[in-house]
């Protein structure tokens, strides 16, 4: 009953929506699957959706979990014309119920330069601290670029994160404050991407990230208000994802 009821608020809330079209990573950040581009939603913004993401490329790595696969869900808000704000609710399928609801994150990102003829568009992403696990917490500076290829749009990114992040225990009752290494490979190091269009309504992309190639398919769908996605993670498994963007009238 609660189930039925929050999936007829989120269409009917969505109908209500001018679309916007973006692609978003499996956790919110506009981009491909895992790969960030330089690029914000906009202002009066808003975008969510979910991705599932098997268990041999998870990227919650709690050391005793019994969990099998991940299930990521964002939304992300544009408020202001070079900024966007993101939420991150990731549930552990099969979990223990001492993990509670899921891991929790957030990030900002800040488009510091629009795209030139010349120049790429340059973005700056950082997390918030919401927690005290930092598995999809990033530091990264992007830059994307596109190209005209005989009709086809080509969007090239490439980017660079840092392997260390704060760490907050403030949220969860203690005041502590370090800087730590992160506890995997996400966003990383050099990263990049490239995407082009097959026909008006799918799109291939391939991107490198922390020493794996990921591949797939995103499809625009219902005028470009959604696009659904098909992917493999490193050529190990496979992965799907769904999200929604528009305008907030």
């Amino acid at each position: 009953m609660k189930i039925g009821f929050l999936l007829t608020s989120i269409l009917l809330f969505a109908g209500t929506l001018r679309p916007s079209l973006a692609q978003f990573t499996l956790t919110g950040q506009s981009g491909n699957f895992l790969v960030p581009e330089a690029r914000v939603i906009g202002d009066k913004k808003i975008a969510f959706g979910s991705s599932f993401n098997p268990q041999k490329e998870a990227l919650i790595l709690y050391p005793s979990r019994r969990g099998t696969h991940e299930i990521h869900n964002f939304v992300t808000l544009g408020f202001l014309p070079f900024m966007e704000l993101t939420f991150n609710l990731t549930p552990i399928i099969d979990a223990p119920l001492d993990y509670g609801i899921g891991d929790r994150s957030g990030s900002m990102r800040f488009l510091l330069k629009k795209e030139t003829d010349k120049f790429p568009a340059l973005l700056f992403g950082m997390y918030i601290p919401l927690g005290t696990s930092n598995f999809v917490d990033s530091n990264f500076i992007t830059g994307t670029k596109h190209f005209n290829l005989g009709g086809k749009e080509l969007t090239l990114s490439a980017g660079v994160g840092i392997p260390w992040v704060v760490r907050t225990l403030i949220f969860t009752g203690f005041d502590s404050i370090d800087i730590v290494k992160k506890e995997n490979d996400y966003q990383v190091g050099v990263f990049g991407s490239a995407r082009v269009p097959l026909s008006s309504f799918l799109l291939v992309s391939a991107e490198y990230e922390s020493r794996n190639v990921n591949v797939g398919m995103i499809g625009k769908l219902f005028n470009d208000k959604c696009f659904a996605k098909l992917y493999t993670l490193n050529f190990k498994t496979v992965g799907f994802g769904v999200s929604y963007s528009g305008t907030v009238k």
